[in-house]
């Protein structure tokens, strides 16, 4: 599923990456090991950003210092 660059494969990848709490940093290694594979650079960036950018504790975060509506509209888009 992640080979393609259609919109469920970067769907699935932004998904998962959101639970595992990954730096930008570190995914460096993982993305060069996942593009080798295979893995399209589209969804591999979906990967990074879902992980960095949407994780659990960012949420939490924001969830305190701002409004619920704002909170949704950021996971969502």
């Amino acid at each position: 599923y992640a080979s393609g660059d259609g919109f469920i494969s970067v769907f699935i990848a932004s998904v998962i990456g959101i639970p595992m709490y990954i730096r930008p940093e570190t995914m460096l290694p993982i993305a060069k090991a996942l593009v080798s594979k295979g893995m399209s650079l589209g969804t591999v960036v979906a990967l990074i950003i879902g992980g960095a950018g949407a994780s659990i504790p960012e949420v939490v975060l924001l969830s305190k210092l701002f409004k619920k509506k704002f909170v949704i509209s950021f996971i969502i888009a």
